[in-house]
């Protein structure tokens, strides 16, 4: 196995987790790689090496489209052609897991071995031999000038050999690349030019012979970039212009040189979050990253580690950022001192039931309406039974969960006073305004209490079914890598009245990855568990007794996507997480078998509402669990509240960084301009594009990025991204015609053209839209009461 002795779970949805796929533990390729900032890892060195290649990748963008290219050939080889050093790697075992990296361990069952380091924002590739295993070096282009030993002798590749005490520096032709190779130990090397055409020659270099004296200090092996475009010939001419950009470059070589001893490991993340004396508007979650660097004995101060940091931390490493900075995918990246970083995520924004005002006194009767009809909306035979898939189950769930909150919101405001009702919306919403709401709510026909009551019962066996084994398609514990899968359904029958003709150990889901959208692998877990956990709690909120009583089976869904703790031996801490870009992974154990750009998401508002979803699930059981003084269950319950709220609001920054693509004065697009559309439909780790997995139209690249539509809707969406997108949308809209009513992608066109404050046009569209609209597969998870809530909810324009 390529984990090898390390025990799970396992992180089956991380950046780099094509590097420890399948496929890679036994055929690795040029698509077993990692995206690590700046450079792309694989595991496919040349034919008679085991090792890493390390290439240098460059930004291409069209209108549509953003991706890292790389020509393989201009990549480097780093590893052993040592005999003893067995070909396949696995994990290593003396390394702790990590959300930033992983350590890759080749041989060891001898004496001899190696290990290599796969971080996040590192400047160099590291590799650390161990016994006498000998280093090797390859290129697929010969040198362009005489490899310089040390910055003062040349090294002969005609048969001579030199002893290197630092490093070595080479610079290839074809792609006009300069590497720097340095070593912690004096090596003796020799090198080779293989082939007679200087334009297709290839380049090795070995290590023959260095003091290994049998100590405890392997010999460290380290290569960077440092030249992009050193003549100017280089055969991607995007690499000239991207070096134009770097404001010193002589500075940057030099300190690359200065700082190469130092290198990171696995790193650790620490979280401290608040405690509950925090004011709401004032609340931040302290995140320590300790690099866990490493040097040789002699470099006793490892705080001279360097390592690149994305935009979006540069603010809180400022004191420790040099002015050395690159154009990379994610936007400009620039070198920072220091073995630890301390960042600071705001936690802030409000999440809660209702927006941020209430609903407009005008709209208030149309939304009763809408609400005497979906109050009773009835969960299906099917539903009922768990015969069902886990995404569109979990949908329809949230959907009548909605509907409950909206009736409870109006059932509040009709009974309640200015008041009462103000701590419920932004402090800046002004009397009259909850004045003329309280007076519309009172003079509407509302759901009974007892319409209510009933439609949180329903709720509550809907989310049971699913975490019980009586569920037709039960959920089973996946003991290989850790995670709370379903089993499947076949469905027979029509209609809501079928059922599953399978039962477990038969899972369909575990055998056939387009099962139930890959739940069996891992994909898109997020997805389809957080619509549960937001059903789970609008129960709770109004069923203490019932939220205590399934509070452990609740926290298996949010153990799976969003689990805290780093202790649980039986799910992985945040599966989903990328706490470097902090945004999200879809993509679960089979994406190195998709595609060679790696990891992906499609859409960020659904990552965005499970994250909400929790954040409120762990509020409700707070309130239940403060109540009954159940003091450890109140703790944990803590730890999901404030865990969900982190996770929310680094998803809603990193949405506003990587999907919603504009230009303000308080906005900076992350993209090359010749990326024209206003959203990414699916991001992957070395690719943007404007497409999904599911349809080509361009209004479902809009939409899948605007579902659903709940109260944190308001924090996800810019107005002046919204006002930029919303022509595109009615365009792309009536370009497929019935496509988009048919299948439920108007809705969401209302919902945006409220946000751009036109909410009495936006109120006419959704009163049009069809009653079957709501049960196609774009509109499965709403209703016309949600649907008009949020419009009626939406902050006008003149306050921005």
């Amino acid at each position: 196995s390529i984990w090898g002795e390390v025990e799970g779970p396992y992180p089956t949805n991380s950046w780099y987790l094509n590097l420890v796929s399948h496929r890679a533990s036994f055929q690795p390729d040029d698509t077993t790689r990692a995206y690590t900032v700046p450079y792309i890892i694989d595991t496919a060195p040349a034919d008679d090496m085991a090792g890493i290649r390390v290439h240098w990748p460059v930004v291409k963008a069209s209108d549509s489209n953003v991706q890292m290219v790389n020509d393989f050939k201009n990549g480097v080889s780093l590893g052993t052609a040592d005999a003893h050093v067995d070909a396949a790697y696995r994990v290593d075992e003396d390394e702790d897991m990590s959300h930033l990296g992983v350590s890759l361990k080749w041989g060891g069952k001898s004496k001899k071995a190696m290990v290599t380091h796969i971080v996040r924002g590192m400047p160099y590739a590291t590799m650390r031999y161990y016994g006498g295993a000998l280093p090797a070096f390859h290129s697929y282009n010969a040198p362009d000038s005489v490899p310089l030993i040390d910055g003062k002798t040349e090294l002969d590749c005609e048969g001579g050999s030199e002893v290197v005490e630092k490093e070595i520096q080479l610079h290839f032709r074809n792609s006009d690349f300069t590497w720097s190779l340095f070593f912690s130990k004096p090596v003796k090397v020799s090198c080779k030019v293989i082939g007679d055409d200087i334009n297709v020659a290839q380049f090795k270099l070995n290590v023959s012979n260095y003091d290994d004296d049998g100590d405890s200090e392997p010999l460290t092996a380290r290569v960077a970039l440092i030249d992009q475009c050193t003549t100017g010939k280089s055969d991607i001419h995007q690499h000239c212009a991207e070096k134009a950009e770097w404001k010193d470059p002589d500075g940057y070589i030099q300190l690359l040189k200065e700082r190469a001893a130092i290198f990171p490991t696995s790193p650790k993340i620490d979280f401290a979050y608040p405690d509950d004396s925090s004011p709401a508007s004032d609340r931040n979650v302290q995140i320590t990253v300790d690099w866990k660097a490493k040097g040789p004995a002699s470099e006793d101060d490892t705080d001279d580690l360097i390592m690149f940091a994305l935009p979006h931390h540069q603010e809180d490493v400022a004191d420790s950022m040099t002015e050395h900075c690159i154009p990379t995918f994610h936007g400009p990246s620039c070198l920072v001192e220091g073995k630890t970083w301390s960042l600071v995520e705001d936690i802030s924004t409000p999440v809660s039931y209702t927006a941020g005002r209430p609903p407009e006194a005008d709209i208030v009767p149309q939304l009763a309406k809408a609400l005497q009809q979906d109050i009773h909306y009835r969960l299906s035979d099917n539903m009922m039974l768990g015969a069902a898939d886990t995404y569109f189950s979990g949908k329809i769930l949230a959907r009548l969960g909605r509907i409950i909150a909206i009736a409870s919101e109006l059932k509040t405001l009709a009974e309640g006073s200015v008041n009462s009702i103000r701590p419920l919306y932004d402090d800046d919403v002004e009397d009259n305004v909850l004045a003329a709401s309280i007076k519309a709510a009172g003079s509407v026909n509302l759901p009974s209490d007892a319409d209510i009551d009933k439609a949180v019962r329903m709720l509550a066996k809907g989310v049971e079914i699913w975490l019980s084994t009586d569920a037709e398609a039960t959920y089973v514990y996946d003991r290989s890598w850790g995670g709370f899968v379903n089993c499947g359904c076949t469905y027979k029958g029509k209609g809501e009245r079928g059922h599953c003709k399978n039962k477990f150990p038969d899972c369909p889901a575990l055998s056939d990855v387009n099962e139930d959208f890959g739940n069996g692998f891992y994909n898109d877990h997020h997805f389809h568990y957080g619509y549960n956990v937001y059903s789970a709690a609008i129960v709770a909120k109004h069923d203490p007794v019932w939220a205590a009583e399934n509070f452990d089976s609740v926290l298996l869904y949010i153990r799976d996507i969003a689990n805290p703790s780093v202790d649980d031996k039986y799910f992985p801490q945040f599966r989903q997480k990328d706490w470097f870009l902090g945004s999200s992974w879809a993509a679960g154990i089979v994406s190195a078998e998709n595609s060679p750009h790696g990891r992906n998401q499609e859409s960020s508002s659904e990552a965005i509402a499970a994250y909400e979803g929790i954040a409120l699930y762990g509020a409700a059981m707070v309130d239940v669990f403060s109540k009954s003084g159940h003091a450890a269950d109140l703790e944990l319950a803590k730890l999901v509240r404030d865990a969900g709220q982190l996770l929310t609001s680094t998803e809603l920054r990193a949405a506003n960084r990587y999907w919603h693509v504009w230009s303000s004065d308080d906005h900076v697009n992350t993209y090359p301009p010749a990326y024209t559309k206003p959203v990414v439909g699916m991001l992957y780790q070395t690719m943007a594009s404007f497409q999904t997995w599911f349809a080509p139209y361009a209004v479902v690249s809009y939409g899948i990025q605007l579902i659903p539509l709940t109260p944190i809707g308001e924090y996800r969406d810019d107005i002046t991204w919204a006002t930029e997108l919303y022509p595109l949308y009615e365009e792309s809209c009536e370009a497929v015609e019935d496509f988009c009513i048919d299948n439920g992608w108007s809705i969401l066109q209302a919902g945006l053209l409220a946000t751009t404050g036109k909410r009495k046009e936006a109120l006419e569209q959704a009163l049009e839209i069809p009653a079957k609209v709501y049960a196609t597969d774009g509109g499965i998870g709403n209703s016309p009461s949600n649907t008009i809530w949020y419009i009626a909810t939406r902050k006008p324009v003149t306050d921005r």
